[in-house]
């Protein structure tokens, strides 16, 4: 069988506490076939293997924000809250899930130029190094987040020879996602709201066809804006494809699945 799958959400956010289970609900009734949930930090790291645990929906994957990799150096006027934890502690902790076979993939993890001054990249990259040698002794995809710091992303991956990597809502020039997805193979997942967003489109349009994956991002990003985002929502992403590159909705949602099943090799 053929199925969606959203391969970046945020089901552990708060926006979801008073109705998770109507949401998977939802996305099993729009034929999601796997849902990979992304933690960023302890708490929703741990929370995932629960929720995998519950459902068989759900494919964990455990990373660290890059904004909780320099948690211990942010500063205390920083506008909105990054709790303090050891990352490099939380870093072993997600070899061993990985060892242990329980991940889906790594992430997200990366670099953040957009919130965070260019001080603190050496310590984002850092975590990020460690998090990408997780990925290579497990052999697993990691799903990288990147603002403002792309190309340095890039070259930190290339630098490393690692192959298994999908870039969530890729946020830089369209020419490079697509130089870096013919040059290293690499994989790029568009969001739900590329139904308003040229740039998502174009992506959608020029990315070699056997790159491109579907997310959502959930609660964000959604089709509708200022609306919670939800898994179920992917319809419309592989239906803007099929329109894009004039497919058939079913040809279109099959090229997804055959990209999640190359890269992730699970269902």
């Amino acid at each position: 069988m053929v199925f969606f799958v959203d391969v970046h959400t945020h089901l552990t956010h708060d926006d979801f506490n008073r109705d998770r289970d109507l949401v998977i609900a939802r996305a099993k009734l729009a034929g999601l076939g796997a849902i990979v949930v992304n933690g960023l930090e302890p708490k929703s790291n741990r929370m995932i293997l629960d929720m995998a645990k519950a459902d068989g929906l759900i494919k964990p994957a455990l990373g660290i924000y890059p904004l909780d990799a320099v948690c211990e150096i942010i500063p205390k006027d920083f506008p909105f809250e990054v709790r303090k934890f050891d990352v490099f502690e939380e870093v072993a902790f997600i070899r061993s899930e990985a060892l242990a076979g329980r991940l889906a993939a790594i992430g997200e993890c990366g670099l953040d130029g957009h919130y965070l001054g260019p001080e603190y990249l050496p310590g984002q990259e850092k975590v990020f190094e460690a998090l990408i040698g997780v990925a290579m002794e497990c052999n697993l995809p990691i799903i990288i987040h990147t603002r403002k710091c792309e190309r340095r992303a890039g070259e930190i991956l290339a630098a490393h020879g690692i192959e298994k990597v999908n870039f969530h809502c890729f946020g830089g020039r369209v020419n490079l996602a697509k130089e870096l997805a013919e040059k290293y193979g690499w994989w790029f997942s568009i969001p739900a709201n590329c139904t308003v967003n040229e740039g998502f489109q174009k992506m959608l349009s020029v990315l070699p066809p056997d790159q491109i994956l579907t997310e959502t991002d959930a609660p964000y990003l959604g089709p509708v804006k200022g609306q919670r985002n939800e898994p179920a929502n992917v319809v419309g992403t592989v239906q803007q494809l099929a329109k894009l590159r004039g497919w058939t909705d079913e040809d279109a949602k099959k090229r997804v699945y055959d990209n999640y099943t190359r890269l992730f090799g699970i269902l």
